[in-house]
């Protein structure tokens, strides 16, 4: 239902950073933001969510990583952002604390149904296909749990969009789905991304219904 854009990259093979570009239009050295531990997003370039609130849009976010979380100024704009999430010290990486996309897509739901036909922007942010790729029973078919936290994110994606379909908002909406980096599994000896820039890491999918 939708166009694929199948020249689209990202500047940076990160979460923070590449969604700092995503939302200003800028490259790394532009915004200021670098890795994903560390960096904050400057004041002064205006976000996506800056412009669709100037605009008079309700602006509503729910992420999935700890890397997005609010203090790091990627949530400049939104009148809600909910990155809440349990984070068990030392059992990971803080770059691979998440939390199940399902409780962000329930979060920004609700959001939207708060709305009550206001013009809105929302932003939903998934982390399934990210180590530790541990898809739920339902996606564990797969011969690498990779392709299983895929298709669990796939159906993520339905999940969120099939109450505005059904109600109607899906007609009247420009629905954008895409990604901040890819994944190197294995390639070129990196086993997730980050690091280098090869065809598996910076090519990114665009589908804008």
């Amino acid at each position: 239902e939708g166009v694929l854009f199948e020249a689209v990259y990202s500047p940076a093979p990160q979460t923070l950073p590449a969604h700092a570009s995503l939302f200003t239009g800028l490259v790394p050295p532009r915004h200021g933001v670098r890795d994903n531990i560390g960096f904050t997003l400057k004041p002064g370039p205006r976000t996506l969510a800056e412009r669709f609130r100037a605009a008079g849009m309700a602006t509503g976010a729910a992420v999935s990583s700890y890397v997005l979380r609010a203090p790091t100024g990627i949530a400049r704009g939104f009148d809600t952002f909910d990155d809440h999430m349990e984070i068990e010290g030392g059992s990971e990486a803080l770059g691979s604390a998440q939390r199940d996309g399902a409780m962000a897509v329930e979060s920004l739901s609700r959001w939207i149904e708060a709305q009550d036909g206001r013009r809105f922007f929302a932003f939903l942010h998934l982390y399934e296909p990210h180590t530790p790729w541990a898809p739920p029973p339902a996606h564990a078919r797969f011969a690498h749990p990779y392709d299983g936290d895929v298709a669990y994110a796939d159906e993520l994606v339905g999940r969120f969009l099939d109450p505005l379909r059904a109600k109607g908002l899906l007609d009247h909406a420009i629905v954008a789905v895409t990604a901040d980096h890819g994944e190197g599994l294995g390639d070129h000896g990196e086993a997730e991304h980050g690091m280098f820039l090869y065809r598996e890491a910076v090519p990114l999918p665009l589908i804008l219904r």
